[in-house]
């Protein structure tokens, strides 16, 4: 395996995750299916398999219902107070909309998207302009064999 192969998808993820942004709701009710953060005002209690993780101040993850006074969240992450990281591994959290201090949508960052975008442009073009020279410009033919003595 090239080492190229290994750099290349990783360089394209983080190129791309500069294209998302997390823009405040406040009161609004987000749409079912998107990413959020829900910072909270009162700390939860969220279990995790066998064990029960307290003191939780900031859950990452997909709606997967929301109504006026509650949102239940398919957690991907969630960040104790004492600030420790923990996967959220597909836990469902209902969080009641008392309990969240801030809420964030996760969307698409128009600006930094088109300059991410021109920038692979501008490389590809950059590249193939380069590599031009370096092939030469004969009419396909081989060249003719070198005389005999």
């Amino acid at each position: 395996m090239k080492p190229g192969a290994c750099v290349r998808p990783l360089v394209v993820s983080v190129l791309l995750a500069g294209c998302f942004s997390y823009l405040p709701l406040g009161t609004a009710t987000p749409v079912r299916g998107r990413d959020v953060i829900a910072r909270l005002s009162t700390p939860l209690a969220i279990p995790l398999q066998d064990v029960t993780v307290r003191q939780v101040t900031v859950t990452v993850g997909r709606v997967a219902y929301a109504d006026a006074d509650s949102l239940v969240l398919v957690v991907e992450r969630f960040t104790s107070d004492a600030g420790t990281d923990y996967p959220g591994l597909g836990t469902s959290v209902t969080i009641r909309r008392t309990q969240i201090g801030s809420l964030e949508e996760r969307r698409v960052a128009k600006g930094r998207t088109i300059l991410v975008l021109g920038g692979g442009v501008a490389a590809i073009v950059a590249i193939v302009a380069s590599v031009g020279p370096l092939l030469g410009s004969s009419s396909g033919a081989p060249p003719p064999p070198p005389p005999q003595p």
